[in-house]
């Protein structure tokens, strides 16, 4: 490890031009994570022509910045609206929702907030210091242990089930079955389309959240004078700060979050979404109080903000170390690189080893100046909890109904929106799992290509690869555990005193 170029490489980031990039990126990337519907990836691929006149170090500093900052600021409307902003924040919309209706809003953006700082630093510690180490490991994750990586994030299902465990499972086979819609993996045959070419693609992600989520909680609202229950009565009381100081109690819980976000984040293909409810999973099955998960626990709101940002130190490693991008935004990035003429890859820390060095502490500085630009942002944002639903209504369909379109400049996309919001009141109201069919349709894809390749290339040899084994372990151990956990505290009750 060269120290001296290090040192460069934190002097070169506390340049003027450089800080100046950075912080408009984080200003424009928390611009993004607020509104939902808008996408980092489509926003950088946009600017890429501009990045050969910022120059790679500026351009790319900028885009991670943009990157980061979406990251922490999905939260944002999710908690206050339980609408994610980006899809890894959908979880966040379980607990930091609820905590809005209790009055405590502030507490619950100041917990994400530090959290999603914690998680952002973590990742970007990890990229300077075992970057180009752990870079090789992504290597060793082919399409069996893809396969095996979607099955360990389906078993959060069972965390997911809520009480009536049978409607939670059936919740994630719908799906499954929703999942299969579009383009079949080998033979090219659409499926479930209904002749709607806007499906060949499959279901799009994001109007399924804005629906699921954001619009069908309107039906809600439109019954209610505030979001708040019992407005007034205590709505004040919390600050930001409250927030910050009650996630500092999980310090080994955001660790843990964090590990698995830089995790996750290093295998290419896969990306925050898949992470953040592995994180919940894992949260709510060590936790002395899983029965609160659902209904305001800043534990789980902590799980998932700092794992969510960890992702975006763990997705950039593979990017610069190996040339392998490890999501969509670290495509562009890496194109930008390349039209600078920097080829990311093995040799860039020969070559470009000054370069890779200072864009890794970009990324730890952007994290420290993005929780002080959060802790205005972020309370500025917390007086939408105030504002009564007859005028809350009609923003939040809006928005639902403009993301859901700015995501791909489809309108089609408006109709996926309205019904999946019905299809998530329904679901909602007669006890199913709107949380456990979103996971099922993110991953159900992922698991099926990966499963058809792996049994192409690999054939029965697929269950006794080493990594596929660990995840199999760890598979049962998730599926296992509340059993346990359960059958230890009924015989503690039942135990003679």
């Amino acid at each position: 490890m060269d120290y001296e170029l290090m040192t460069n490489a934190v002097l070169t980031v506390f340049q003027p031009q450089i800080m100046a990039w950075l912080v408009a990126g984080l200003l424009l990337g928390f611009f993004i994570g607020a509104v939902p519907g808008f996408n980092d990836t489509n926003i950088l691929a946009m600017m890429l022509p501009f990045s050969v006149y910022m120059g790679p170090l500026k351009a790319v500093i900028f885009m991670m910045a943009v990157f980061g900052g979406s990251q922490a600021a999905g939260p944002i409307p999710a908690i206050l609206m339980n609408m994610p902003g980006t899809p890894s924040a959908a979880a966040v919309c379980l607990d930091g929702y609820a905590m809005t209706r209790k009055g405590l809003a502030k507490k619950a953006l100041g917990a994400s907030l530090f959290a999603s700082t914690f998680g952002g630093v973590f990742g970007a510690l990890v990229c300077i210091f075992l970057g180009p180490l752990v870079g090789q490991y992504a290597l060793s994750f082919g399409p069996a242990e893809m396969f095996m990586l979607s099955i360990f994030g389906l078993s959060a299902v069972a965390t997911l089930a809520g009480k009536n465990p049978l409607k939670g499972l059936l919740s994630a086979v719908f799906g499954l079955l929703v999942a299969t819609i579009g383009m079949e993996t080998v033979m090219g045959y659409t499926r479930s389309s209904f002749g709607f070419m806007e499906l060949y693609d499959g279901v799009p992600l994001i109007p399924v959240l804005l629906g699921l989520f954001g619009f069908a909680e309107l039906f809600d609202m439109v019954n209610e004078e505030n979001i708040v229950e019992n407005a007034g009565k205590g709505a004040s009381s919390c600050t930001l700060w409250d927030g910050i100081r009650n996630s500092m109690k999980y310090k080994l819980l955001m660790f843990r979050s964090a590990v698995i976000g830089v995790i996750i984040g290093i295998i290419p293909g896969t990306g925050a979404a898949i992470a953040s409810w592995i994180s919940y999973g894992q949260a709510k099955q060590t936790s002395k109080h899983p029965e609160e998960f659902g209904k305001g626990s800043p534990e789980a709101l902590v799980a998932v903000s700092a794992c969510n940002n960890a992702v975006t130190g763990g997705a950039l490693i593979p990017t610069i170390t190996l040339g392998i991008p490890g999501s969509g935004t670290t495509l562009v990035i890496m194109t930008a690189l390349m039209i600078n003429n920097i080829q990311p890859g093995p040799s860039m820390f020969n070559e470009f080893a000054g370069d890779a060095y200072t864009i890794f502490f970009s990324l730890l500085v952007g994290n420290v100046i993005m929780f002080f630009l959060g802790l205005a942002a972020f309370s500025m944002f917390s007086k939408t909890a105030s504002i009564p639903t007859k005028i809350l209504v009609p923003i939040i369909a809006l928005f639902s109904l403009t993301g859901s379109f700015a995501f791909r400049e489809m309108s089609f996309d408006f109709s996926l929106t309205l019904i999946f919001g019905l299809l998530g009141w329904l679901m909602k109201r007669y006890g199913y799992s709107p949380p456990a069919f979103l996971l099922s349709l993110i991953l159900g894809k992922l698991a099926e290509t990966n499963f058809i390749w792996a049994m192409k290339l690999e054939g029965a040899k697929l269950f006794v690869r080493p990594i596929v084994l660990v995840l199999l372990a760890l598979t049962f151990a998730t599926l296992l555990a509340p059993i346990f956990l359960r059958m230890l505290k009924d015989r503690g009750k039942t135990a003679p005193r």
